[in-house]
């Protein structure tokens, strides 16, 4: 009896971890998520204070430049989703220099994405190409 109950404690232990493996850390932007972004054709050309540039280790958008600290790449039956956790200077808003910004970002096909700070204000934005 003990062995079974040890052996069910050990599978209960193990059916626990795999949901944190769905969650993965990258240090840096994945590349279908660096370039630039316009919510229209439009603001690309205009260079619209509601762009987004992407570099591998960082954005410049609304909330000014910001270093990426962590991307976390989650799955959702939406596609993935990609939480940003980033190091700003003072931008457009009135936010002091050195202010943490939490940001959402899941691609929506290869030249699309939608960019939010929560799942509820989630912004479409298509891809700039250079001209």
């Amino acid at each position: 009896m003990r062995c079974v109950a040890g052996l069910l404690s050990a599978v209960a232990v193990l059916a626990v971890d795999p949901a944190v493996a769905d969650e993965i850390r990258h240090p840096t932007f994945p590349p279908v998520l660096v370039g630039s972004w316009a919510q229209s054709a439009d603001n690309c050309a205009k260079g619209d204070k509601s762009n987004f540039t992407v570099a591998a280790f960082g954005y410049g958008g609304p909330d000014g430049n910001c270093a990426a600290i962590v991307v976390v790449e989650t799955p959702s039956p939406k596609g993935t989703n990609y939480s940003v956790r980033a190091l700003c200077a003072a931008g457009d808003r009135v936010q002091p220099a050195g202010h943490i910004v939490n940001l959402i970002m899941r691609p929506d096909g290869a030249d699309h994405v939608s960019i939010g700070t929560s799942f509820q204000n989630l912004t479409p934005y298509q891809r700039c190409f250079a001209k």
